[in-house]
């Protein structure tokens, strides 16, 4: 489709915003640190913190096809949260199945 700026856009966007929900989610605990991984988190914590950036991600790339002006679609906002719901089980089933490295 052509979209390769849209979807550049949207990680880079998710990206920008990682350490800011991740202070969210993780508080007090959150240090700023190079050596951090995703495994620390409890598991709860570790599925919001990939719900909210895969819902920042849909989010944004669907806007930015709204405003591309050749998709206008009125549900953008259900196609975001059942887009992110199944990318969201996704991602949780790959840290189950991946074998952790220490």
């Amino acid at each position: 489709m052509n979209s390769g700026g849209f979807h550049a856009f949207s990680s880079t966007l998710s990206a920008f915003l990682r350490l800011k929900i991740l202070h969210f989610f993780d508080g007090k605990n959150f240090i700023n640190r190079n050596d951090f991984s995703i495994y620390e988190l409890p598991l709860i914590r570790k599925m919001l913190y990939i719900f909210s950036l895969v819902v920042i991600h849909h989010f944004s790339l669907l806007i930015l096809e709204i405003l591309k002006g050749t998709i206008f679609n009125r549900i953008v906002l259900f196609r975001t949260i059942l887009s992110s719901i199944f990318t969201t089980i996704l991602c949780i089933i790959y840290f189950f199945f991946r074998k952790i490295k220490h």
